[in-house]
């Protein structure tokens, strides 16, 4: 694929503003410049690209994010729409409305504005609006016969429960559909080990390689590998499988997907990562916050916050919405569980009419969600909504039908609702009806009228068996007092609390960052923000951050002169440590694997020098 990464930009009721249109580099959001900062309303783009005159290619155009109504002409003609979603990404296939010497002038509007038939509904969101080509946009070509869509969804076969396995027999589910004349077409596949970018590099040499005939617009199959490699967030091992579509033996098409092998399931109260009891922490990342990018971000932004995510040992994460490729790569290859949901948010209409009018547009969303990203292993759960007075009926009734229809379109994977209204009614809340019971906790500030062990207590009480993940839970300033000192005491006391219950297998800490958002209490700059991160907008930590990536260590220590003691937590967090290393000077020494409640010395004088420890990839864990 080839970006399109220079546009005319303009805003205007219709394309005539392009005539004053001044040159911009996308990903591009109106939303943070001058003159259009905060705007809602209608923005243009414009540009054009040159492609190989080849009469028998096809042509496509990918938009990867746009926000949030969006149309798109080519060469004057209309060529498709994207309504109702701004975080998913779409494709069109232009080739009918390309001139003989295949040059193409794009044109795109997009619309901002608040709309009743789009998710988010209306303003019913906590993050900013900002409008434009948030991502990039692409344009590929392909022969008459194309793969229009392929995932791969890897699974450990595992030997042993209740440890840790990291190797052993492991299948994978290919699923592709493809669009043409199928009739002298063949796929072929080829898989190698590792990924571009990752801590094993993709392997020259192919481990698996075969033709498929017999061809069906769609299709599945499934492969076994005896001796695999499975994907943890400490040894996030990856796989590429190439898919490559011929026609009369003639190139036509290739896609290439990078995979893992990897198991997340619920036995009883208990979530287990390939086998091994686990109870994991975590902290939300909400993008779009720097006020230099908004939520166009680069990639060097993104790796920038997805970097403290996990140097504060985070290994569980949700996004309030979808996100771009690059976001779950990075979390992919560098071990960072992700839960990536639809953006409803706030009170669901409870009308029939209204319910009906909103439902496709959650189908939709939920189905490219999943289409788009289903091969990452780091996505272990798809979120279908955030806080929508899960009390009531209507509402209990839409989480079931969307848990239902997400089980259908991925049964490999779990689905949830995260609620806030679990303390009113623990018997019968909403995120019961999800695979994790996913509970926001703001017991002391948002949350009024229960105490915080007798809440947990009463919701654990009322839902026995039943493995619970505490989805947020901080402190938003000014709307409570108290200052970064009061973030720190809160996660303490919340900890204290989360740790006496097995039951609560997840903690995720909101926020990682200060946040922009349309309906914030504060003001940064020209920005309505929320002041409710362990990191300003850029990223630079508070006190509280340390505090956290203290708690959030796998392992204790203790030392004196000539001797240091490692424990492995048996709490939250709760995982086996493997392959973990200790630097002091120019020594270098392994930490041997370590189960929860395990304890190990090693014997050396120390002096006064620094002591690190490192996970496998290299982070820093603690530092003495």
């Amino acid at each position: 694929m080839t970006e399109i990464p220079i546009w005319e930009f303009a805003m205007g009721d219709d394309s005539t503003c392009l005539e004053k249109a001044q040159s911009v580099r996308v990903p591009h959001t109106w939303g943070i410049h001058d003159g259009t900062r905060g705007k809602l309303g209608l923005g243009w783009y414009r540009t054009q690209i040159d492609l190989a005159p080849v009469s028998s290619m096809r042509t496509f155009l990918r938009f990867r994010g746009a926000y949030r109504d969006t149309r798109v002409w080519v060469n004057g003609a209309f060529a498709g729409e994207h309504l109702g979603s701004g975080y998913t990404p779409f494709v069109l296939d232009v080739t009918k409305h390309l001139e003989d010497d295949a040059s193409a002038e794009i044109t795109v509007s997009v619309d901002n504005r608040p709309s009743e038939s789009a998710i988010p509904i209306g303003k019913s969101f906590d993050w900013p609006d900002d409008g434009g080509l948030i991502r990039p946009v692409e344009w590929y070509q392909t022969g008459p016969v194309c793969i229009s869509g392929a995932s791969v969804n890897g699974m450990p076969v595992l030997a042993e429960m209740n440890v840790r396995n990291d190797h052993g027999a492991a299948f994978f589910h290919v699923h592709c559909t493809l669009d043409g004349d199928l009739e002298n077409a063949e796929l072929s596949f080829e898989l190698y080990a590792g990924a571009e970018g990752s801590c094993r590099p993709l392997s020259d040499t192919s481990i698996m390689e075969e033709t498929i005939c017999d061809l069906q617009p769609e299709m599945s199959f499934s492969r076994i590998l005896e001796h695999a490699r499975y994907w943890h967030f400490d040894r996030p091992e990856l796989y590429t499988l190439r898919l490559v579509l011929y026609t009369n033996g003639i190139y036509s098409d290739e896609q290439t997907i990078c995979f893992g092998f990897r198991q997340l399931r619920m036995y009883g109260p208990e979530w287990r990562l390939n086998g091994e009891p686990v109870r994991l922490p975590g902290m939300e990342w909400m993008p779009g916050s720097d006020p230099r990018f908004g939520l166009a971000e680069s990639r060097e932004v993104i790796e920038k916050m997805l970097s403290r995510l996990r140097a504060c040992s985070s290994v569980l994460t949700r996004f309030h919405w979808q996100q771009d490729d690059w976001v779950l790569d990075w979390c992919d290859r560098h071990g960072l569980l992700v839960q990536e949901e639809v953006p409803l948010w706030g009170t669901y209409p409870t009308d029939p009419a209204r319910q009906a009018e909103i439902w496709p547009v959650l189908r939709q969303q939920i189905s490219e969600m999943i289409e788009a990203h289903r091969s990452h292993p780091c996505i272990f759960a798809w979120g279908i909504g955030n806080e929508l007075a899960a009390n009531t009926w209507p509402s209990q009734q839409l989480i079931r039908k969307a848990v239902g229809f997400v089980h259908e379109l991925d049964p490999a994977r779990q689905a949830n609702y995260v609620t806030s209204t679990a303390w009113n009614c623990p018997r019968s809340d909403g995120t019961a009806s999800g695979d994790v019971m996913m509970i926001n906790d703001y017991i002391g500030t948002w949350h009024t009228g229960v105490t915080q062990m007798e809440g947990w207590q009463a919701l654990i009480q009322a839902n026995p068996g039943r493995v619970m993940v505490t989805s947020e839970f901080g402190l938003c300033e000014p709307a409570f007092p108290g200052g970064d000192a009061a973030r720190t005491r809160i996660f303490l006391e919340k900890m204290a609390c989360y740790r006496q219950f097995p039951q609560i297998a997840g903690t995720i800490c909101f926020s990682l960052n200060d946040y922009r958002t349309h309906m914030g209490e504060a003001k940064v700059g020209a920005d309505s923000v929320r002041i409710h991160g362990s990191t300003d907008l850029t990223g630079t930590p508070k006190p509280s951050f340390f505090t956290i990536q203290r708690e959030y260590c796998p392992i204790k220590a203790h030392r004196t002169a000539h001797r240091l003691t490692i424990s492995c937590r048996n709490d939250i967090p709760a995982y086996t440590v493997k392959g973990y290393i200790i630097h002091c000077g120019s020594k270098s020494w392994q930490i041997p694997t370590l189960r929860p409640g395990e304890s190990w010395i090693l014997l050396h004088s120390f002096d006064s020098l620094p002591i690190t420890i490192c996970r496998p990839d290299g982070y820093p864990v603690l530092v003495l």
